[in-house]
C-alpha cells in the first residue's frame, strides 16, 4: 500500500529557509526542503506534499504549535469520529549524498490521539523498489504528549536513489511534527558531500512487463505469448515463475541486457500472454511452447535462466532439445513436487485451489488450472536429467521451499553441474539478493 501512496508525492520545491535551533535564533541557513517548516504559504505545507489526505483530515502549516522558529506542520482530524483513516504528508529527496548511513531526527507533539502516529522512512532505487524501509511502530505512539525528539536510521546503498519521509496520523488527534534534520553519516544533508557522479536527471524508469516499444507477440499451440526483448549479444531466454510474469525478472533484465540479448516472455495464459487450451496446464507443454517462441525469433541456440517453474521448464527443455541449450541456470527449480516439498507445503497448495474454486471469474479459474499443476507437474527422473549434457547452475534459497537435498539430487544427476545454495535466502532469492544473485549467474554464463 506504501508504493501506491508514495506515487502521488509531488517533487519537492527548494527553498533556503533552516529549521532554527532555538526559539529566537531565526538566522537561516541552507534549507532546500523547508524541513524547519518556516518557508509558508497558507494552507499548504511547502516542499512536503500531502501526498494521502483521506475525507476528514487536514494537514497544513500551523503557528499555534511549534518546537523552535515560527511553524510547524499539522496532521489533524476534524471529523472526529474517523477511527481507521489517516492522512500523511510526503518529502521526497534525492539520493545524492556520499555516505553509508541516512539519520533522520524529528520532533512530535501529540494532542488526544486515540490511533497512532508513525514515520515511515524509505529509500528506493531508480526503479522505485524499496531498498530500506523503517518507521516507528516498534513504539506505538498515541495519546496526548509534549514535543519529544525521535530517531530513525537506515544504510544507504550505491543503488538508492530515492529518500522518501512521510509523516503519519492515524485516527482521530492532532500531530505536530518540527524541526526534521537529515544526517549523512552525521553531517546534515546541507553540508553533505554530493556524489561525484550524481545525475539529477535520472532516466525515467523502464516498466518491464508492459513496454510496448520493447514488445513482441509470438502464436503458439492454443495460445499467444508476449515477450520483451533488451540488449545485444548471445540470447538469454528468462522464464519465470507459477502465476509470476515478466516484470519480477526487472533487475536482472537490467543487469543481464547490458552484455547478453535477454528475451523475457510471459508463460501462456501469465501477465500479457494468452491461453485458450483447455487440457491440463504441463511444464513440457511450456518447453513446447518456448521452443515455438525461438524458432519464431530464428535463436537456434541460447542461454535459459529460470525461477522455479521456469527452472523446471529449463530442465525439460535442455533434456528433450538439447541442441537449442547453451547454459542453463536455475534457482528453486524441481523434478516432482512430492519429492521437492514438504507435505504440508502441498497441504497448503490444496487449500489454496479449494478457495479458488468458490469464484467464477475468469482469472481465479485459471489460477486453479495453475496450482493444480504444482501438484501434479512435473515428471522428470533421473534418467532425464543425465540426458542435459549443457553446464547447468543449480540454486536456491537455504531457506527455499524447495527441500535442499532435492536440489542437491538435480545437481548430482546433471554431469556439467554447479550447485549454489544462497545462505539466508528463501524461494524468492532473485529479488531478496539481487546483487548476489545477478553476480552469481553472471559470472556462470561468462564463463
Amino acid at each position: 500500500m506504501l508504493r501506491s501512496l508514495l506515487t502521488a508525492v509531488f517533487a519537492c520545491y527548494q527553498f533556503t529557509s533552516f529549521c532554527q535551533t532555538s526559539t529566537d535564533s531565526l538566522k537561516p541557513v541552507k534549507d532546500e526542503y523547508n524541513l524547519g517548516f518556516e518557508k509558508t504559504v497558507p494552507k499548504s505545507s511547502v516542499g512536503w506534499s500531502t501526498g494521502t489526505t483521506k475525507s476528514g483530515y487536514k494537514v497544513e502549516i500551523d503557528s499555534t504549535q511549534k518546537y523552535t522558529g515560527r511553524y510547524s506542520l499539522l496532521i489533524e482530524n476534524i471529523a472526529k469520529d474517523v477511527e481507521s483513516n489517516y492522512a500523511m504528508s510526503n518529502l521526497i529527496i534525492p539520493a545524492k549524498f556520499e555516505g553509508k548511513e541516512v539519520e533522520i531526527k524529528f520532533y512530535l507533539k501529540l494532542e488526544r490521539v486515540t490511533g497512532h502516529a508513525d514515520f515511515p522512512f524509505r529509500i528506493d532505487d531508480e526503479d522505485n523498489d524499496k531498498l530500506q524501509f523503517t518507521n516507528l511502530l516498534a513504539n506505538r505512539i498515541y495519546g496526548t504528549q509534549d514535543w519529544k525528539q525521535y530517531s530513525l536510521k537506515l544504510p544507504l546503498q550505491k543503488e538508492a536513489t530515492k529518500i522518501y519521509l512521510f509523516p503519519m496520523l492515524y485516527g482521530p488527534g492532532k500531530l505536530w511534527l518540527d524541526d526534521v534534520q537529515i544526517l549523512i553519516d552525521g553531517v546534515d544533508i546541507s553540508q553533505a558531500k554530493i556524489k561525484p557522479d550524481y545525475n539529477p536527471n535520472t532516466p525515467q524508469a523502464i516498466n518491464y512487463g508492459s513496454n510496448a516499444t520493447a514488445s513482441g507477440r509470438v502464436k503458439v499451440k492454443d495460445a499467444e505469448l508476449y515477450y520483451e526483448t533488451y540488449g545485444k549479444g548471445e540470447p538469454l531466454l528468462l522464464l519465470h515463475g507459477n502465476s509470476q510474469s515478466i516484470s519480477v525478472f526487472k533487475k536482472q533484465i537490467k543487469a543481464f541486457s547490458k552484455s547478453y540479448k535477454v528475451i523475457a516472455v510471459d508463460t501462456r495464459g501469465q501477465g500479457k500472454s494468452t491461453d485458450s487450451s483447455t487440457q491440463p496446464l504441463s511444464y513440457d507443454l511450456y518447453a513446447e511452447d518456448m521452443k515455438t517462441l525461438l524458432d519464431s525469433l530464428y535463436i537456434s541456440k541460447t542461454n535459459i535462466l529460470g525461477w522455479s517453474d521456469g527452472g523446471n521448464t529449463g530442465l525439460i527443455m535442455a533434456a528433450k532439445y538439447p541442441k537449442y541449450i547453451n547454459k542453463l541456470a536455475i534457482t528453486g527449480a524441481c523434478t516432482n513436487p512430492n519429492d521437492a516439498v514438504s507435505a504440508s507445503t502441498l497441504e497448503e497448495v490444496r487449500k489454496a485451489i479449494e478457495s479458488l474454486k468458490t469464484k467464477q471469474d475468469v482469472k481465479s479459474k485459471y489460477q486453479v488450472r495453475l496450482f493444480t499443476m504444482l501438484l501434479t507437474e512435473p515428471h522428470i527422473t533421473a534418467f532425464d536429467l543425465n540426458k542435459i549434457k549443457a553446464p547447468v547452475l543449480v540454486m536456491a534459497g537455504e531457506k527455499d521451499m524447495i527441500l535442499e537435498k532435492h536440489t542437491k539430487f538435480i545437481a548430482a544427476n546433471i554431469s556439467k553441474s554447479q550447485l549454489f545454495i544462497f545462505k539466508g535466502a528463501s524461494h524468492y532469492v532473485p529479488v531478496e539478493m539481487v546483487s548476489e544473485f545477478n553476480t552469481k549467474v553472471l559470472a556462470f554464463l561468462d564463463k
